[in-house]
């Protein structure tokens, strides 16, 4: 699957290079583990909801015990999810929208706007 022009979205700012490599290793991998249990899955775009859920409630657990791994890839999917344009329903929906209560930085991520989203 190419996700060239989906990387193209996606404004890492003032990440150290090593982050960037990292978010984008693991965009691609979850790309991959959705293309290959959903052969018929051949471009970004036919990315669903019901693909996202299944890397998050069954590959995941079964490929990573470790709770800050699990969490770096959620933050992953979630970049993808946004690059995607995907509604914000779908961040609620895998369990990754933020709160206010919880505090934190905000990201340095950004998602940027193109003439077709």
């Amino acid at each position: 699957m190419r996700l060239d022009y989906i990387l193209d979205r996606i404004d890492f700012g003032i990440l150290k290079p090593t982050e960037r490599t990292r978010y984008i290793n693991r965009i691609n991998n979850i790309a991959g583990v959705i293309e290959e249990r959903f052969p018929h899955v051949k471009h970004p775009e036919q990315i669903k909801l019901k693909n996202a859920e299944y890397f998050r409630n069954v590959w995941l657990p079964a490929h990573s015990s470790s709770t800050r791994t699990q969490g770096e890839h959620m933050r992953a999917l979630g970049l993808l999810v946004r690059a995607l344009g995907r509604d914000d329903s779908w961040l609620g929906k895998l369990g990754l929208t933020s709160h206010s209560s919880t505090g934190g930085r905000p990201t340095q991520i950004k998602i940027r706007k193109s003439r077709k989203h």
